[in-house]
């Protein structure tokens, strides 16, 4: 059973509708309960029959989704719950004591935390680790901050990485999916998919933005994502004079198919990035990456075979790199290749269910 806040649309939650569908069902029974409200993503898992209930709950009525997660658990007799999110790893490990559940486990998916956390959350983590079987994470990077600052023991830390389906994108190159928003097709496209959150730092890329277009002409810079900065990136890109340049799309549906518009991916995060799906999606498509080295980043591009590594909070380096594959399609291409074989080897879909299956199995078995 995996217990989440609840399953709107972003990285950690396609996790959830990823994974839980695609467990062998000759050896798991999957189920999904969102303590809140049900979410874009809910619906995902309709069509594996996968076991779904939202409780509707709020913050507020946490006695009430204790009570609730008792009951879920008490019917649905998990082996394993696993939890990912403030307020589903304190109830549901709550829950999971309670109801005698043998092993529980947080999915932790972050790389540290935006602000630190307050004395209670550090007190009711040291309580729940006590009855926590293991904490599985994404990437490597993470296991300093797990033991260092959270203070989990290195023998109930297991990472396994996010994977992607390679057969859901094609590496063609295709503009139709940006030809309503004025991209033309002799274009140089680069785009970013990142919710428009602080620590993605569109400020960064607006800048580099600014130096690629006085060096490529014909540069447009796709921004694929919502959230709370977008008037001030609205407001940052009048300022820098690329309102001709730039195009927000808002939140999309249609990722392969923006995927297949774009020549080069940017995430240029300044912090927290874990593993992002959305670097991989690219790297599945066949574009080459430029990206901040941080979190888990490194542990997915080879540089300079898929994509290059800059510095957080330099638009300089960020512009060098971009500028150097724009102006080289063949460079471009091959990177492409080599970023969509490695998608293939190391961080396919079907290997990260796998991983998770034997390290759910030996949980049981050993835990």
């Amino acid at each position: 059973m995996y217990v989440v806040p609840d399953l709107r649309e972003g990285g950690a939650e396609r996790h959830v509708t990823r994974l839980m569908p695609n467990l062998d069902r000759a050896r798991f029974e999957a189920a999904v309960v969102c303590i809140g409200g049900e979410g874009k993503l809910f619906g995902d898992l309709a069509a594996s029959g996968t076991r779904r209930v939202a409780l509707n709950r709020t913050k507020r009525q946490a006695i009430s989704a204790l009570r609730d997660l008792v009951r879920e658990m008490r019917n649905f007799a998990p082996d394993v719950v696993i939890t990912r999110g403030y307020n589903a790893e304190m109830l549901g490990r709550i829950a999971a004591r309670l109801t005698h559940v043998p092993r529980s486990l947080v999915w932790v998916r972050n790389h540290g935390d935006i602000e630190p956390r307050g004395a209670v959350r550090r007190i009711a983590d040291r309580l729940l680790d006590r009855g926590t079987s293991a904490y599985f994470g994404l990437a490597k990077a993470q296991i300093e901050y797990m033991v260092g600052d959270l203070k989990y023991s290195p023998d109930k830390i297991r990472i396994i990485h996010n994977g992607v389906d390679p057969d859901g994108f094609d590496c063609t190159d295709d503009r139709s999916a940006v030809s309503a928003l004025g991209i033309r097709e002799s274009d140089k496209v680069v785009g970013i998919l990142a919710a428009l959150r602080p620590e993605k730092d569109h400020d960064t890329f607006l800048r580099a933005a600014r130096s690629v277009a006085d060096r490529v002409p014909n540069a447009k810079f796709l921004i694929v994502g919502e959230g709370p900065m977008r008037t001030e990136i609205e407001r940052l890109t009048r300022e820098l004079g690329l309102d001709d340049r730039v195009v927000l799309t808002g939140s999309r549906s249609d990722v392969p198919d923006l995927l297949r518009a774009i020549d080069v991916f940017v995430l240029s995060s300044s912090t927290v990035e874990c593993f992002p799906n959305a670097l991989l999606e690219a790297m599945a498509a066949g574009r080459p990456a430029v990206c901040t080295a941080v979190g888990g980043i490194p542990e997915i591009i080879a540089e300079p075979e898929t994509g290059f590594l800059v510095p957080v909070h330099d638009p300089g380096a960020l512009a060098d790199r971009l500028v150097h594959i724009l102006s080289d399609s063949e460079l471009a291409r091959r990177m492409g290749r080599a970023a969509r074989a490695r998608v293939k080897a190391l961080f396919s879909l079907r290997g990260s269910v796998v991983a998770a299956e034997q390290a759910l199995e030996d949980l049981v078995r050993n835990g």
